[in-house]
């Protein structure tokens, strides 16, 4: 099955015709008899999509969406209408309600089904990044109340430039928008200083179709600007390419001269969608580097080093370079806890922290793994190189006063390293990581029982 669908209209023979159509596009159909039939069905079926009329008995089409809007599990649906008549207040009411489409009838089945794609298309990919982070709702992600929608940047990209002046009047006029005229052969070779646009729109016509559709592919697959919505404004003489472009990726298609309060509503909409994607791709984010990084220091964590180390060894075995694997201990780090108290530990750790990347190249990996225990690996590196390394962190360190609080002296702290070298053998097996680990605690061990503060390569390398 292609999808869900949930069609809430009262007559039967309404419902049947739309049964049949989607059947044989492969959606699975549930049907409603009213708007209360419908919201009933939406908590027990969770469909993908609504197909509702815009009258029913029971309620409106903008009395029947705040409902859904406000139901939980409903909130982020989409919503297409479909309108018996072509009523311009109707339409602009369900979208300010928070439809998602509003068509009338006829509707061909074509244009019909691309649209459904388009919207489900969209809403898989929020679910799909919901569930990535745990589910959107409770992280704050819920719709914003239409109306309410900070003005956003809208890139007019046009042919014709009277066209494209004209719909920047028309903006102008009628919302809050920042807009910009976008010559169409310069759309994709704009400077990386200047801040893309959250809504494109794109004006396509019969006589420059051709181009037009080439550009709505390339703005697509472009890295500033694929997760950009694009409405297409499709002039009457080009109608016919409204189920290609949806199908190319425009996200909402205009047909013939635009209503001026219809393309703000259908302007502010692909807005918030573009705002929630960000919102949840940047969750998205922020919860890849908690799982990788430790939440004191910001070094890396062994979540993140076990897998790094894993990926160098068998990198090394294919290009035969040697890399060093550090592990480094805080000499009487206990001390600093006991006499200045956890807090004071946590900004020793934090500033180590801060001293070893610093002093570290940009390829080299730092990470957390223990109280006061880092594992340092620096890819491609001679024993020569290592040793080097090794005793500039453990001198720079010793060198360093860490400042804790106003209220007392400078810390002075040391550290011991353990060093491993894996030097790849053509002939011989890979090191694992738990051999190499091994290696260099052994190591550490040496460092400190010779008296702290110095490095010390393993006896038995891994070589």
């Amino acid at each position: 099955m292609s999808g869900k669908i949930l069609i809430v209209d009262d007559l039967a023979t309404n419902r049947i015709v739309l049964k049949v159509k989607l059947c044989h596009a492969h959606y699975e159909v549930v049907q409603a008899a009213s708007a209360k039939e419908g919201l009933r069905l939406v908590a027990e079926q969770r469909p993908d999509l609504i197909l509702a009329n815009a009258r029913l008995s029971d309620a409106t089409a903008a009395e029947f969406i705040s409902a859904l809007r406000h139901a939980e599990g409903a909130r982020a649906t989409p919503v297409m209408v479909l309108q018996t008549t072509d009523c311009p207040t109707e339409r602009r009411a369900a979208l300010s309600a928070g439809a998602d489409d509003v068509l009338s009838k006829p509707v061909p089945e074509a244009l019909l089904l691309a649209r459904l794609r388009n919207l489900l298309r969209q809403h898989h990919s929020e679910q799909e990044l919901s569930l990535q982070i745990g589910g959107a709702q409770p992280l704050g992600f819920a719709e914003a109340p239409p109306g309410f929608d900070a003005p956003g940047r809208i890139g007019i990209i046009a042919r014709s430039r009277a066209g494209a002046y004209g719909l920047q009047t028309l903006l102008a006029r009628h919302s809050a928008h920042a807009t910009t005229v976008i010559d169409a052969d310069r759309a994709l070779s704009l400077s990386d200083t200047q801040p893309p646009a959250d809504v494109y729109l794109l004006q396509i016509t019969g006589a420059e179709a051709e181009e037009s559709l080439r550009l709505l592919a390339e703005l697509k697959a472009a890295p500033r600007s694929r997760a950009r919505p694009i409405i297409a404004l499709v002039e009457a003489d080009a109608a016919a390419l409204g189920v290609t472009v949806l199908d190319m990726g425009a996200d909402d298609v205009i047909t013939g001269h635009p209503d001026p309060r219809e393309l703000i509503l259908r302007l502010s909409a692909q807005l918030r969608r573009k705002r929630r994607g960000e919102r949840l791709r940047a969750a998205l984010r922020d919860g890849l580097n908690a799982a990788m990084l430790d939440p004191l220091t910001g070094a890396h964590n062994r979540r993140f080093a076990l897998p790094f180390l894993q990926r160098l060894i068998e990198t090394s075995q294919q290009t035969g370079e040697s890399f060093a694997v550090m592990l480094a201990d805080l000499d009487f780090f206990k001390q600093v806890n006991d006499r200045h108290g956890h807090a004071a530990g946590d900004e020793v750790l934090c500033a180590v922290t801060r001293h070893l990347r610093a002093h570290l190249r940009e390829g080299d990996m730092l990470a957390r793994i223990g109280g006061e225990e880092f594992l340092i690996v620096t890819p491609a590196t001679s024993r020569r190189r290592a040793q080097r390394t090794a005793d500039r962190l453990c001198a720079m360190i010793a060198q360093t006063p860490i400042a804790v609080t106003a209220q007392m002296p400078p810390l002075h702290v040391t550290i011991s390293i353990g060093v491993t070298m894996a030097t790849p053998s053509p002939t011989g097996p890979a090191p694992g990581v738990g051999q190499l680990l091994e290696e260099a605690d052994r190591a550490l061990y040496a460092a400190k029982a010779q008296g702290r503060n110095m490095v010390t390569f393993c006896a038995r390398s891994a070589a």
